[in-house]
């Protein structure tokens, strides 16, 4: 008896040794700063405006999986508030390895936003929500803002 509690004991020890020798990667506020999206082009159609963005890591850290969003902000008599409603972007990619860039496309129906004067079209917000090296709740981030902020 004596022997499987030293045994038992002895296992536990070496199992938090070899985990606590391996210890995550550190990700600060700065290191998501360098996850930057620019817009490349806006295209004002019969159907929508389609939007081509690009997403460029310049992190040290892979992009583990990641949403791009965009959504128009609501017009308010203090000045915008941000929309529950987001236009997912298309063409992105699991992995993002560092100093990699991707383009991604956005699609904004024209009956989401026509005939509606409260929608800031001009001045859309961009949100990313993703996790850095692997998908775990501890290594999840998200950004938003308006494309100033991902500059």
């Amino acid at each position: 008896m004596r022997r499987s509690i030293l045994g038992f004991a002895f296992s536990s020890l070496i199992y938090i040794l070899l985990t606590g020798c391996n210890p995550e990667p550190q990700v600060k506020s700065s290191d998501i700063d360098q996850i930057k999206i620019e817009l490349i082009e806006t295209s004002i159609m019969p159907q929508g405006i389609a939007y081509s963005l690009k997403l460029k890591n310049l992190s040290q850290f892979t992009i583990a999986q990641n949403n791009v969003y965009i959504s128009y902000p609501i017009k308010t008599s203090t000045g915008s508030m941000s929309n529950p409603f987001k236009i997912e972007a298309k063409n992105n990619k699991l992995q993002i390895g560092s100093e990699e860039e991707i383009i991604l496309a956005a699609f904004a129906p024209i009956e989401i936003y026509e005939g509606n004067p409260k929608l800031d079209t001009e001045n859309f917000y961009v949100e990313i929500v993703g996790y850095i090296e692997e998908l775990k709740e501890t290594r999840r981030f998200q950004k938003i803002g308006g494309l100033e902020f991902f500059k």
